[in-house]
């Protein structure tokens, strides 16, 4: 299941996360938690959806279809973040896999929650009942910045302290023409990988990463396997993207 906006370019989110679903053998079921009005060159507006939609459509499928995974985020909302701690409260036994990424600014998105709400919402509803949590070294590092993590000199720890069970990051490498992907738990780090850097104009791997790490969890790997096999596809994606508009480049969600 995939709880997440809805990016009509499909270079992100739904129905992209569908696709790449797909792509490797599972067959997603779509929770829309926002609609984003935008190019691949600029988002200019987004609407949120109502709780009371999100909730009941995750009821409903969830009562009908066997679901063995959540891929959720990113989430934009105090409600978002509300809806997905009450549904995976009551099904503890799916792997939830949360995409952290930073919240979009007022002028395009009408919220009646501060970003450092919304922030907290996510950490203290959510990541307790996370297995993974997805996030790179931008957006933490902003984060702590801002002082939305705590102030300590790792803010993975700072992650891992909220509840959730691990937490991959992606980081730049000190081998130029490279990024690493690491893998953490309260017992520090459990496994690390390199992949070559993206091309230039090239947006969300992480969100790709997300979603093909939930498909492989629900598939029954464990979650460094699925870690491993998702960053294999996310290296052949981007290596594959391609020019569709004037803007970013969009990762190839289907390859071989």
């Amino acid at each position: 299941m995939v709880f997440a906006p809805l990016d009509p370019t499909g270079s992100m989110y739904l129905p992209a996360d569908a696709v790449s679903c797909a792509a490797v053998g599972c067959h997603a079921l779509s929770i829309v938690t926002a609609t984003h009005v935008q190019d691949t060159t600029h988002t200019e507006l987004i609407t949120l959806s109502a709780p009371d939609v999100m909730y009941d459509q995750m009821r409903c499928l969830l009562e009908d279809i066997s679901v063995h995974s959540i891929k959720a985020g990113p989430l934009y909302s105090i409600d978002a973040a509300s809806v997905l701690a009450q549904i995976a409260a009551d099904y503890t036994e799916l792997p939830l896999v949360l995409h952290l990424q930073s919240i979009p600014d007022e002028d395009i998105l009408s919220n009646d929650a501060e970003t450092d709400e919304i922030v907290d919402a996510i950490f203290q509803l959510v990541l307790p009942q996370t297995q993974v949590v997805v996030a790179d070294h931008t957006l933490l590092a902003q984060w702590q910045a801002d002082g939305l993590l705590a102030e300590t000199d790792n803010p993975i720890a700072s992650l891992l302290d909220f509840g959730a069970e691990t937490v991959f990051y992606t980081s730049p490498a000190t081998d130029p023409g490279y990024v690493t992907h690491q893998l953490y738990s309260q017992d520090g780090l459990l496994h690390e990988w390199q992949s070559p850097v993206a091309p230039a104009r090239l947006q969300d791997t992480e969100g790709l990463l997300s979603t093909l790490i939930s498909a492989y969890l629900a598939q029954g790997l464990d979650t460094r396997r699925a870690c491993a096999n998702a960053i294999s596809y996310t290296d052949k994606a981007a290596e594959h993207a391609f020019q569709a508009g004037m803007g970013s480049r969009i990762l190839r969600h289907v390859v071989s």
